[in-house]
């Protein structure tokens, strides 16, 4: 039998190997486990384990980032293209010119679970040219800071991920307790709400894969995942943020074209009507 430890890259035989994970724990026989490229949260007998070489990792990895940038090449286009925010290659944005218009996107606040994923975050949020500070906190911990951060940067965007999964086996989609970190999403959403209930002012975009959808829009948030409880992509949530913070305030955010850019569309993300984020004003300064 083969051994495991912690760090090791995996997936599940029973599930025809259809996820890749990196196993976080291993308590006796159950190894904790957290996807590579999606949002999940696992745990597996480790009989059920398979180790998956650097060159699958790698190949898993290369289509999924072909896949991924031709979304968010689509999604910088439309946006980019519709309100002539920046210049073709997205990497040196003009935010503030002298004596011409002054232009200035949402600002963000990021909270996520994984270190990893906070780091790809910031260097995205680069990418796009957006302000965006970007907190690593434990899912189970998100809801205990969410006031104060949103009281010292005072950002109108706010988005809280990590990992998440519902427990099928358990097969009640409407119970809160089935899930295994959506409790603490709504828990943060709620805390955030306390800080700022107008939904136009503070958007608010939670959850991960297989998130219980309708209990965090009931709680207060724009946009969520996963109306059909299915996996989403670990970059969906920025396709959302950058087309949040892009899209004038005088305008809906174009529901239909965000959703239509993540990875599984009306099945992985939804939201509410809500006004952009982008100001212009002149003279620029």
């Amino acid at each position: 039998m083969d051994s495991f430890m912690v760090g090791d890259i995996v997936a599940r035989k029973s599930y025809n190997m259809d996820v890749i994970f990196k196993i976080v724990n291993i308590n006796g026989t159950i190894a904790d486990l957290q996807g590579v490229t999606v949002r999940i949260s696992a745990d597996s007998n480790i009989n059920d384990l398979v180790h998956i070489s650097e060159s699958e990792l790698n190949t898993s990895m290369k289509n999924f980032e072909n896949s991924r940038n031709v979304r968010l090449d689509r999604c910088f286009s439309h946006v980019h293209r519709t309100f002539n925010l920046r210049n073709e290659n997205y990497t040196s944005p003009l935010i503030y010119t002298k004596e011409k218009i002054l232009k200035k996107p949402g600002i963000i606040l990021h909270i996520d679970g994984d270190a990893e994923y906070t780091e790809k975050c910031k260097e995205n949020y680069r990418r796009m040219g957006l302000t965006a500070y970007v907190y690593n906190i434990a899912e189970q911990e998100q809801y205990k800071y969410v006031y104060n951060l949103l009281q010292q940067i005072r950002p109108n965007i706010l988005i809280l991920t990590g990992h998440d999964a519902f427990f099928r086996r358990k097969n009640d989609m409407y119970d809160i307790n089935n899930y295994r970190n959506s409790k603490y999403f709504v828990r943060a959403v709620i805390e955030a709400r306390k800080y700022e209930h107008n939904l136009d002012n503070l958007v608010i975009f939670a959850g991960a894969c297989q998130s219980y959808y309708e209990a965090l829009i009931s709680a207060g948030a724009n946009f969520a995942s996963a109306p059909k409880r299915v996996l989403i992509d670990m970059l969906d949530p920025i396709i959302v943020a950058e087309s949040i913070a892009y899209t004038p305030v005088d305008r809906f955010i174009p529901l239909a074209s965000i959703i239509s850019n993540t990875r599984e569309g009306i099945n992985g993300i939804g939201g509410v009507q809500t006004r952009g984020q982008y100001r212009e004003g002149m003279p620029g300064i």
